[in-house]
Order: C-alpha cells, then sequence, then structure tokens
C-alpha cells in the first residue's frame, strides 16, 4: 500500500512540476520542491565526539538493543578513500558520526535495524553506493521533465538516516550550511527540517534518548523503537528549522 501511495503522491507532483515550470520558470519550479532554508537555531557548540559520547551512553541504558545493531567505526583512512572513491568531501561532523559507528547491521527484520525511529543509520560505504546509482541513464521526454522538477536535485544528497522510500536525513555537499546542507525530509507533505550542521541532528537524538523520548517497546522481540512525537516535535523546533508554517 505505502509503494502504491507514494507512486500516486509522485504523479501528482509530476503534475505539479509541469504547472510550476510553465508559471514560474525553471529555478523557481525547482526551489517549490528544493527550497533554501529559513532561519535556523544557532550550531550548537558542543564537539560532535562529546556529543556521540553522551549517544553511546544513553543507548548503553535506554536502548541496548540500537547501539548492540551498530557496526564498528570506520578507520580515518577508510573514510578517506571512500571519499576519494565517490568524489564527495565530508564535513568534520559526519566523518566523526561514521568514525564513531560506521552505520546498523542489515537484519532480516528490518524494523530491528532502526537507529532512530522508523530510520537505519546507513553505512557509508552503502549510502554512498545509493548515491552512485541514483540518477537514471534514459528517461522518455514527459519522465524526463518531471525528474528534471522532482528529483534530479536529489542526485547530490547522501542519505545518513533512511527510511527505506527516499525520506529521511540528508547532507547536500552542493549546498553551503546556511543554505541548508544538512536536512531531513518528509515528500508525502513536503516537510524539510533545516540543520546548521549534523551536530545539530545529533545531539537532538542524544535528547531524545536520554530523556527516552525514543525508546524500546516493550515486550518486543526483536526490540522496535516507539517515539512520543509530541515531545521530539519540540525538540526538533530547538535544533532545527522547518519550511512550513
Amino acid at each position: 500500500m505505502k509503494r502504491w501511495y507514494k507512486i500516486g503522491i509522485g504523479i501528482g507532483l509530476a503534475c505539479v512540476a509541469i504547472v510550476a515550470l510553465v508559471v514560474w520558470g525553471p529555478n523557481a519550479a525547482q526551489r517549490f520542491f528544493y527550497p533554501f532554508a529559513p532561519p535556523m537555531p544557532a550550531g550548537v557548540g558542543e564537539a560532535m565526539p562529546d556529543i556521540l559520547a553522551r549517544l553511546e551512553a544513553a543507548l548503553k541504558t535506554n536502548a541496548p538493543s540500537v547501539l548492540a545493531g551498530l557496526q564498528p567505526g570506520l578507520a580515518a583512512g577508510d573514510i578517506a578513500r571512500l571519499e576519494q572513491q565517490y568524489r564527495i568531501q565530508l564535513p568534520d561532523d559526519l566523518r566523526a558520526l561514521y568514525a564513531w559507528h560506521d552505520g546498523a547491521r542489515q537484519p532480516t527484520n528490518t524494523a530491528a535495524c532502526d537507529f532512530i525511529p522508523i530510520h537505519r543509520f546507513l553505512p557509508l560505504e552503502e549510502a554512498l553506493a545509493d548515491r552512485a546509482a541514483f540518477a537514471p541513464n534514459q528517461l522518455p521526454p514527459v519522465q524526463w521533465v518531471a525528474y528534471r522538477f522532482l528529483a534530479k536535485h536529489r542526485e547530490p544528497w547522501l542519505w545518513v538516516f533512511s527510511d527505506g522510500a527516499r525520506d529521511g536525513y540528508w547532507f547536500d555537499p552542493t549546498r553551503k550550511p546556511p543554505d541548508g546542507a544538512v536536512f531531513y525530509t518528509f515528500t508525502e507533505d513536503g516537510t524539510f527540517i533545516f540543520f546548521p550542521s549534523f551536530k545539530n541532528v545529533m545531539a537532538g537524538v542524544t535528547k531524545c534518548y536520554e530523556q527516552e523520548i525514543y525508546r524500546v517497546k516493550p515486550g518486543t522481540a526483536p526490540s522496535q523503537l516507539d517515539e512520543d512525537f509530541e515531545k521530539s516535535a519540540k525538540v526538533w523546533t530547538e535544533f532545527g528549522a522547518s519550511n512550513q508554517p
């Protein structure tokens, strides 16, 4: 059901893209689907290793199964090799994230590999390979128009925390931080939440685990995560800024 729902959303957005192209022109139309960041909260002053140490302690206490599902971190040389191979330069906070843990393992039960509710932390090489394979080779003209305005701007994006359906938390190396290089997307309602850096994302995740806003559902085997959405929404307004009023 979810797949067909997203296809329906895609068809509707394709129609909007064509109308936007005619009415506003190509640049304004693309900004409709990929806006620049509004004014954002200040960047977190705490160092990324300190944030991750707090997160590790919170996971150990409140969600040990999540911590157990994470892979060992990458050595600096391995990160540099992947950056060179895939022609991307990561900011220091993302390098620190992958040095802490290189994403989550992929078990048979995908719900059990969530790093935050409904989102998996992708290993760096998997995320880079996904990015490299994103652009289609050939499309019919009508589909190319839709792709040009619905998805082409996504080609540079690196998927860090994935919901499995092209939404989640991203880094765009073609943008500067004030323009919105780090963000969360939810396609169904056009929501973006922009962050000054990935430190802000991880500070928000840490706070959610420390305060048990993210928590393991009792009695689930394998364990699954639950979320207090009202409280988490307040956390994200502290660390990021939404494009929605």
